[in-house]
C-alpha cells in the first residue's frame, strides 16, 4: 500500500508540474504575440516614414521631380504618355504601401491612432490623378473590404491647399 501511495503522490506532483508548465507556455506565447504585434506595427510605421521621407527629400533636392510632382495636380490633362507613365509608377509606389497598411488595419495589426495618419495620407493621395490609375491596376490584388474603403473614401483639401499657397493658385 505504501508503494501505491507514493506512486499516486508522484502522479499528482507530475500533474501539477505539467499544469504549471502549460501555464508558463501560455504566458510565453502571449508575450511573443505581443512582441510580434509590436514588431509588425513598428515595421509598417518605419516603411511609412521611409516612403514619406523619400518623397519629401526628393522634392527638396530634385528640381525636376519637384516640378513634375506639382504638375501632376495642375497639368495632368497636358501630360504626354511618358509623363503619365512616370506619374502612374509613382502612384503605384505610394498607394501599394498604403493599401498594405489598410489590410493590416482590417486584420487588427495597427492601432486606431496609426490608422488616423494612414487615412489622412490616403485622403490626400486619392484626389491625385496618378493614384486613380495606380489603384485601377492594383485593386484586384486586395480584399473587397480594402477596395470598398478606398472607393468610398472622401478626399481632403489639406495638402492641395498647402501646395496652392506656394504656387499662388
Amino acid at each position: 500500500m505504501e508503494g501505491g501511495m507514493a506512486l499516486q503522490e508522484i502522479y499528482y506532483i507530475t500533474e501539477m508540474v505539467v499544469g504549471v508548465a502549460v501555464i508558463i507556455s501560455i504566458v510565453f506565447v502571449a508575450i511573443e504575440l505581443r512582441q510580434n504585434t509590436y514588431v509588425v506595427r513598428k515595421s509598417m510605421a518605419d516603411r511609412r516614414e521611409q516612403r514619406v521621407s523619400w518623397l519629401f527629400e526628393t522634392l527638396c533636392t530634385n528640381n525636376d521631380f519637384r516640378e513634375f510632382h506639382r504638375r501632376i495636380d495642375t497639368d495632368w490633362d497636358q501630360f504626354d504618355e511618358a509623363e503619365k507613365y512616370r506619374a502612374h509608377c509613382l502612384g503605384i509606389r505610394s498607394i501599394s504601401s498604403m493599401l498594405n497598411e489598410l489590410v493590416a488595419y482590417f486584420e487588427g495589426q495597427i492601432s486606431q491612432t496609426e490608422f488616423q495618419g494612414l487615412k489622412w495620407n490616403m485622403q490626400n493621395a486619392k484626389k491625385r490623378p496618378n493614384f486613380d490609375s495606380a489603384y485601377q491596376v492594383l485593386k484586384n490584388s486586395y480584399p473587397p473590404e480594402v477596395q470598398c474603403f478606398w472607393e468610398n473614401l472622401e478626399t481632403s483639401d489639406d495638402i492641395s491647399g498647402f501646395q496652392k499657397s506656394f504656387t499662388g493658385n
